[in-house]
């Protein structure tokens, strides 16, 4: 089970499929037929696939992601290994991407997220949540492990255990082919606890920024205006103390999903900002206007020093520190960071920067760089 995000994976799903289905239920589990992948769906990498005709027979292990989902991209390399060592023994990955945010409702954002992320398993886009709602799936990432008889034998929310599944996917291809060996010199990497506070550090909790999650539960505004739903707010009072959230300045439209930024003038004091903690700071931010946005970043008001630069912060000529936003996905803000409390501010330069929310990463979890 995930410890850093499973919770509030639970809660974001609830949240979002409030109008889609009546409850939120325990997954499906060992023993239980695998529902098929019914329903008018965009597939990616692939044609249409189904458990009773292309998979029949083979060991599919079907896994519940989303493209800006830190806590799924963090699986991509034990997966890839994965794959290719046994996709040619008669295993499949079957990646069912549900959306968290809206803008990932959209197949062709999918399918950049796809090819971004170097992912070459089939995925198929269930944007209306149908086969989320067949497997019962709570979390992202969630991970059903069916057997060559079309029969679930795993399930796993939430990063980690990857041994335990490798183990399990040999097992399972030798039970349908008895005669299959594989490489002596296929080693299976040790799991580790890479969420141990006292070896990997702690880290802030996960931050939303729109009114739908973060004044239900997924933190509060520090600005005395509070979250206004659906209006445009000129944010200028002193911030109070709130335990886990946000604070916004200047003039931002207080979106389900994000916080837009709806100044058309660049203002440089037009900023959504957080204290956090950990090694790391990662952040969804979208457009709603245009086709390319600057987004200025600072790390306790200054410049973010080289040694705390995340893959996506570039500088400018000034020696200021930016993030070019070109297409709604997960940005990479602050790597390397120590054990200290810092703050961290957004200022997009154009109308239509929306910032949905922010996670974190401790010394243990790692990015995968693609």
């Amino acid at each position: 089970m995930r410890k850093q995000r499973i919770l509030p994976a639970v809660l974001a799903a609830a949240l979002l499929l409030a109008a889609h289905t009546p409850s939120v239920r325990a997954e499906l589990t060992a023993g239980t037929p695998a529902p098929d992948f019914t329903g008018k769906h965009v597939w990616i990498n692939s044609a249409p696939l189904s458990l009773k005709k292309a998979l029949r027979g083979k060991v599919v292990l079907v896994d519940f992601w989303e493209y800006t989902c830190i806590n799924c991209i963090r699986t991509l390399p034990a997966l890839k290994r994965i794959y290719s060592r046994y996709r040619p023994y008669g295993f499949e990955i079957i990646g069912v991407h549900a959306p968290e945010f809206d803008f990932a409702y959209r197949a062709e954002n999918v399918a950049m997220g796809t090819k971004r992320q170097g992912i070459s398993w089939p995925v198929v886009v269930d944007s209306d949540f149908s086969i989320w709602r067949s497997y019962d799936s709570n979390s992202w990432p969630n991970k059903f492990l069916i057997d060559s008889r079309g029969t679930i034998v795993r399930q796993h929310a939430g990063e980690g255990a990857y041994a335990e599944l490798e183990r399990q996917i040999r097992d399972e291809i030798r039970k349908a082919n008895p005669r299959i060996t594989f490489p002596a010199t296929w080693t299976i990497p040790p799991d580790t606890d890479d969420f141990n506070p006292s070896r990997c550090g702690t880290v802030s909790e996960e931050t939303y920024v729109g009114t739908a999650r973060g004044s239900s539960w997924g933190g509060a505004i520090a600005s005395a205006e509070g979250f206004q739903p659906g209006k445009t707010v000129l944010y200028s009072s002193m911030p109070r103390q709130v335990p886990r959230g946000f604070l916004a300045h200047g003039l931002w439209k207080n979106n389900p999903d994000d916080f837009e930024h709806a100044r058309a003038t660049p203002q440089p004091k037009d900023y959504v900002g957080l204290r956090y903690h950990g090694a790391e700071v990662y952040v969804v931010m979208n457009l709603r206007k245009g086709t390319a946005a600057r987004v200025f970043v600072t790390r306790d008001g200054k410049p973010v020093l080289p040694s705390r630069r995340g893959i996506d912060v570039k500088t400018d000529t000034r020696g200021r520190t930016y993030i070019d936003v070109r297409e709604g996905r997960m940005y990479y803000a602050i790597q390397g960071e120590d054990q200290g409390s810092h703050e961290l501010r957004l200022s997009p330069t154009d109308a239509g920067v929306a910032i949905n929310s922010f996670t974190f990463g401790n010394r243990c979890l790692k990015f995968d760089r693609l």
